[in-house]
């Protein structure tokens, strides 16, 4: 049985504010999580619901960018 996926509160002018922020282009994203550039270009332009797994793993990323940084 699947888990149901939960939407993020999160808009996608949000979405891409965080992405700006934390310094995260689509391709580290494609790269880091595997969803696909086509799904995360549908967020960042607000044609799908944001996940929130995918809000928590950009958050995460990020962290470990500044942490490197």
């Amino acid at each position: 049985m699947k888990k149901p996926i939960t939407t993020s509160a999160l808009n996608n002018t949000e979405l891409q504010q965080l992405m700006l922020k934390h310094r995260i282009s689509v391709n580290e994203l494609h790269l880091k999580t595997s969803i696909s550039k086509n799904d995360i270009h549908g967020y960042l332009t607000g044609r799908k619901t944001i996940p929130t797994y995918l809000v928590d793993r950009i958050i995460q990323i990020g962290e470990d960018n500044d942490r490197q940084r």
